[in-house]
């Protein structure tokens, strides 16, 4: 097959999968409403505000700068990289590895920077989960984020422009079935494909503001990268999630959604003394404060293991003073 076709192809399976996903988006939110009677409607519109705004940003940067999308800067990446990727099967091994890896440092990145955490936010701060929930992005992230690091990068490091698209399709269609609702699926878990693949129980894992699951399960394809890196947690029964993040917010409000992690930030760069710390405010991981009264992922998680540690303690107390 050659390029053109391979490219014609890609772009037909592209356009059914996505009229499939978004017939599938309204079933589910109908099955929930009328159903099942769990869906927050509030939250769902302020969702729904998101996608059609990332629809509108992205309509508005073509109008003004031209076409952005994975392929386009896939494309302006190939022609400055050193490397004449292919489409034989081991170029899409090579990027496979390659796309998962960039997939796994912009995910980690989104969440470890505190600016970068103000476009990401709005994608973890409902309190439910669903495809809607799935599809709801800040523009930001769609039109200029996402294009650098599922397509300029990859390509620079020698992945075919078309396998770049091709494993966006694909990363496009599992990572979305990864935000299926826990009301219409309840466990979430796939059997065998739980030893290689993400699944919705790691994803639930990832949307949930527990201190156990914070900052953990960054991929949405397989488990290789989080598993070498150190940030693959399993879903444990008995640790329920609880969805969201930790600041206060109304997931009602379309601008609290997606607008509150900046002002909060506008607020600490205001407070904070001097260049140095400004920056520190920028770049840290969210809830990092100069003078040390913030709480970050990082405390939470120390904290919740000096917790367990001790309660792990009087219990061996406890069983050896047993008569």
């Amino acid at each position: 097959m050659s390029p053109a076709e391979l490219g014609a192809t890609i772009a037909s399976a592209s356009g059914v999968l996505f009229a499939a996903l978004g017939l599938y988006l309204v079933l589910e939110l109908l099955l929930l409403h009328f159903r099942h009677r769990r869906l927050r409607l509030r939250e769902a519109r302020a969702s729904g505000l998101g996608v059609l705004s990332g629809i509108v940003a992205s309509a508005a940067v073509t109008l003004a700068f031209g076409t952005l999308t994975v392929g386009v800067a896939a494309v302006a990446g190939a022609s400055l990289s050193p490397i004449e990727g292919g489409l034989s099967w081991p170029w899409w091994v090579y990027g496979w590895i390659v796309y998962e890896f960039w997939y796994w440092v912009q995910h980690w990145a989104a969440h470890k920077v505190r600016l970068l955490w103000c476009i990401h936010a709005p994608h973890h701060a409902p309190g439910s989960i669903h495809m809607l929930v799935g599809t709801n992005r800040h523009f930001l992230e769609l039109v200029f984020y996402f294009p650098l690091f599922f397509g300029f990068v990859p390509a620079l490091m020698g992945v075919h422009p078309l396998v770049c698209v091709g494993l966006n399709l694909v990363d496009g269609i599992w990572g979305s079935f990864l935000h299926i609702s826990d009301e219409l699926v309840p466990r979430g878990r796939y059997g065998p494909l739980e030893r290689f693949l993400q699944t919705p129980s790691y994803h639930r894992v990832h949307h949930a503001k527990n201190a156990r699951y914070m900052d953990t399960n960054y991929n949405s394809i397989t488990l290789l990268w989080d598993w070498l890196l150190g940030t693959l947690q399993p879903l444990r029964d008995d640790d329920p999630v609880r969805y969201g993040i930790t600041r206060e917010l109304d997931t009602g409000s379309f601008w609290d959604l997606h607008f509150g992690e900046f002002r909060a930030l506008g607020r600490d760069l205001r407070t904070a003394r001097g260049v140095g710390d400004r920056l520190a405010v920028l770049l840290m991981p969210p809830g990092w404060s100069p003078d040390g009264s913030g709480r970050t992922v990082a405390d939470a998680k120390r904290e919740l293991a000096a917790s367990e540690a001790g309660y792990s303690s009087r219990n061996a107390t406890k069983a050896a003073t047993r008569p």
